[in-house]
Order: C-alpha cells, then structure tokens, then sequence
C-alpha cells in the first residue's frame, strides 16, 4: 500500500475513534484525537470546531485560543470557524459553549470585535436574548446608523423586551431610511391591527401590498376595508 493511502487509513481510523469519544462524552480521549487529526490534515474546519468544543467544554480557554490561531495561521476564513463551532456546540445542547467561545475571542483578539459583535448580536436574536438584543444592536449602529438589519433587531429587542413604545419608533425610524423595507411594513400594518387602530393599520399594509401583492396582505386589507 502507499504512504498517501496508508496516511488516508489512519486519518479515517482516527477520525472515527474522535466522533466515538466525542459521541460518550470523553473529551480528553477525543482532545487528543482531533490534535492528531489536525496534525495530517491542518485546514478541516469541521475538526477545528469539534476540538474548540471539546476545549470550551474542559474549561481550556487558552486552548481553544490556541486552536484559532493555527485555524488563522492555516489561513481559514474565521467565519467559517464561528459557524462550525457554533453548529457544534448547539447540536450538543451547549449553546453557551459558541457564546463564551466569542466572548473569548472579543477579549483575545480585539481587533476582531466588531466581526464578534455582529455574530454575538445574531446570536442573542436566535436566543430571544432581548437586553443584549438591545445592547449590541446599539452597538452596531453606532457605526451604520441607517443599517435596516440592525435597526430592525434592535426594534424587536425593545418589542422581546415588552417596550412597545420604543419598538415601534424604531421601526417607524427604520422606514424613514428605507421606506420601502416590505418586511417593516408588515410588522406595523399586524401591530397596528392588533391594537384596533384600523387606518395605521391599512396605510403600512397598502404601503406594503404594492410592494408585493400576496394573499395575506390582500386578505387583511380587505377585512379591514370592510
């Protein structure tokens, strides 16, 4: 046999042994296997994330900070490293495993913080997270304060947050910028519904169905023409 093939047995044999010990929860044994993964094949993303969380999950910081730089030095897109850890750790049932992973890194590398904010604050809206919805949302906009993502997500952190109030101005200030953003639109038309104040209600909802005519907005509108 030649060494590339010997070489390709191995490396499927080790990788098989890691997933059995990350499968029962034997972190060191696993630890040890995708070292040895990563020392014949440096640029699988997949390995990096199952090693940074197995390493998040032995309480190894520095190690973990480790495993990023040799994923930097490999020249792997971070992005890439944020995602495959972050699909790692929720498919563990250890979300904060992702988010203490970028907190840590916010704290090591600075330089990489706003590349961090911006996966902090998706991550906080898939959690519902609505004081750091609010807080990183802020954030964001301090630098692109007409970003219509990061206004609508600071909209919805005060509306999660039980702040109608201040929700509403914000998607009201999010269309003075982008008056046309279909999805904004709705949310106004729906709130304004439920409160039974008819003609806010029917002005974003027209506003919107001539944006795109669907069946539910049409169906709205005439229920509430009525």
């Amino acid at each position: 046999m030649s060494a590339s093939g010997a070489v390709t047995r191995d490396y499927a044999v080790t990788a098989a042994k890691a997933a059995r010990f990350f499968k029962y929860q034997e972190w060191a044994n696993a630890a040890a296997m995708y070292e040895i993964m990563l020392e014949d094949s440096a640029k699988v993303v997949d390995t990096y994330a199952h090693a940074i969380a197995v390493a998040g999950m032995r309480n190894m910081p520095d190690y973990e900070m480790s495993l990023l730089e040799r994923a930097q030095k490999n020249l792997i897109p971070m992005d890439s490293v944020f995602h495959g850890v972050q699909k790692v750790s929720f498919a563990m049932g250890h979300n904060s495993l992702y988010e203490n992973f970028l907190l840590l890194v916010k704290q090591r590398q600075p330089w990489l913080t706003r590349s961090i904010e911006k996966q902090l604050l998706r991550y906080y809206m898939f959690r519902s997270n609505a004081p750091e919805i609010i807080r990183y949302s802020k954030i964001m906009l301090s630098g692109a304060p007409e970003n219509a993502e990061y206004l609508g997500n600071l909209a919805m952190g005060y509306m999660l947050d039980g702040n109608d109030a201040e929700g509403i101005a914000t998607y009201k200030r999010l269309l003075e910028y982008h008056p046309d953003n279909y999805k904004t639109l709705l949310v106004l038309g729906n709130y304004y519904d439920m409160k039974g104040d008819t003609l806010q209600a029917l002005r974003y909802l027209r506003h919107a169905d001539s944006i795109r005519a669907t069946p539910y907005v049409t169906q709205l509108i005439n229920r509430l023409s009525r």
